[in-house]
């Protein structure tokens, strides 16, 4: 064997029987390679920071949104006829109209990169691009946009202009951003004028915020609760009242039976009206089948009782 064969064979028996000193040796070497690469990681974790976690986009899509107070108004009757044609009065009125209102979302260019255009999902419209038109680039389906707005977009309904002003905008648009807009033809206006009943005029009811409605609701109901307990402790206190005593003995629950009384006033203007309002409730809604059993005088008894009681 040769000399280096015999210097390997002893330097394995060495590691064999002493591996702990073989450890020894290399371990400062493996601590500066771990240290190394721990000093790396340390200098760059902010630049991995920052290119890891984007930053969150505004979700447009899913935006809260109540009704707005509207008085109820009337709509005029329009000669439909004539706003289809864009003349040079209907033009400069829709120009206005675009520059007050539009241009903040869609540009001066109608782009759809003004201001207010960055982080909308989705984007406003581009007029200038004949892609992805939820309804149609017809003067029509301008007109829809402009009577309804797009569900899912910050695209709103603009209920405050009037026919002749949203055919004043539609035509804007089409002649100056639209390439190519679509003829306006007689049947697309008569089925635009059956969809909004726009040559005849129509009346438009008012609105009011679903959270003031539903705080009317509430005072309502507190109001009728309180008139209920009222109604209630007067009969209580009318033992020797036959009217009293009529009403206690046809009744299950006072309460519901007050409250139908209370929601109709048909019942006030005839004594058939009433009758007829008690026997088609028997049995439920607080009156019971002794109701049926009434003589001619119970009833007049029982209801002079009750308009006094309601007067």
């Amino acid at each position: 064997m040769s000399n280096l064969g015999k210097f390997i064979k002893e330097k394995k028996a060495n590691i064999r029987e002493n591996p702990a000193r073989v450890f020894g040796l290399v371990y400062p070497y493996l601590f500066i390679i771990g240290l190394g690469i721990g000093i790396y990681y340390l200098n760059s974790i902010n630049f991995i920071g920052k290119h890891k976690v984007p930053p969150p986009l505004p979700d447009t899509t899913d935006i809260p949104s109540d009704l707005t107070l509207q008085e109820p108004r009337t709509v005029q009757a329009v000669d439909l006829m004539k706003l289809a044609q864009p003349s040079d009065s209907l033009i400069q009125m829709g120009k206005n109209i675009f520059q007050t209102t539009c241009t903040a979302c869609h540009g001066t260019d109608g782009k759809g990169d003004g201001p207010a255009s960055t982080g909308l999902n989705p984007p406003p419209r581009n007029f200038t691009s004949k892609a992805n038109w939820i309804n149609g680039s017809k003067l029509s389906g301008i007109f829809q946009t402009l009577q309804e707005g797009i569900k899912g977009s910050v695209m709103v309904a603009y209920q405050q202009f009037s026919p002749t002003q949203k055919f004043a905008l539609a035509h804007y648009i089409r002649s100056t951003f639209i390439p190519d807009p679509p003829a306006v033809t007689d049947d697309e206006m008569a089925s635009l004028d059956q969809l909004y009943n726009l040559s005849k005029g129509t009346y438009v009811p008012g609105q009011i915020p679903i959270t003031d409605a539903e705080k009317l609701i509430i005072q309502e109901n507190r109001n009728k609760i309180n008139e209920i307990t009222q109604l209630m402790e007067k009969i209580s206190g009318e033992e020797n009242n036959s009217g009293a005593k009529i009403f206690d003995d046809i009744t299950n629950n006072k309460s519901r039976a007050l409250t139908i009384l209370i929601n109709s006033d048909a019942w006030k203007n005839s004594q058939q009206e009433f009758i007829n309002l008690l026997v088609n409730n028997v049995d439920r809604d607080g009156f019971n089948g002794k109701v049926l059993n009434l003589s001619a005088g119970e009833w007049d008894t029982l209801y002079n009782y009750m308009k006094t009681l309601f007067a």
